[in-house]
């Protein structure tokens, strides 16, 4: 799939191209993800950490260690608006996240999966006909977790 994606942080210091389509695009229901964007949940594509490549602006990085794995997560943002970028990881140092919303078109990736769902916040519809994991994709051992997949919408709580 030839896709070009740019976009950038809120006050454009920060601006990134990639030519190539996500591995994956997730919206995480973790707490941790709750956190950092102050909001219900965090959506980001996932890509090989050369496909993206940023052409203005500085990024800054904050070090978060994750509960689950006890591995590093690198959260990189713009250090003049705030911008949550995306992430970098410790435990997959060949990948990085983008997030969605950074996007100029927000709507040219489609979200493949919902994380952590049991987490998920009162309020939040679980979409019909997308995987849906209560928690990760995977084990800490790497075996796959069960999706659900719903009809219809499904309220979180």
């Amino acid at each position: 799939m030839s896709l070009v994606l740019e976009g950038g942080c809120l006050c454009a210091a920060v601006r990134f191209h990639i030519h190539q389509a996500p591995l994956r695009t997730l919206v995480c229901h973790c707490t941790f993800c709750q956190r950092m964007t102050g909001s219900s949940f965090y959506a980001n594509s996932v890509f090989p950490v050369d496909a993206v490549r940023f052409n203005a602006g500085e990024i800054r990085r904050y070090e978060h260690t994750s509960d689950g794995s006890g591995k590093k997560v690198y959260v990189e943002f713009c250090p003049t608006c705030g911008t949550t970028i995306g992430l970098a990881f410790e435990r997959w140092p060949d990948l990085r996240a983008i997030s969605r919303g950074c996007y100029d078109n927000p709507n040219a990736v489609d979200i493949t999966s919902n994380l952590w769902t049991r987490s998920a916040q009162s309020g939040v519809a679980l979409p019909a006909g997308i995987d849906c994991f209560a928690t990760a994709r995977s084990t800490a051992e790497g075996q796959p977790e069960h999706p659900s997949r719903y009809p219809k919408p499904v309220m979180a709580r």
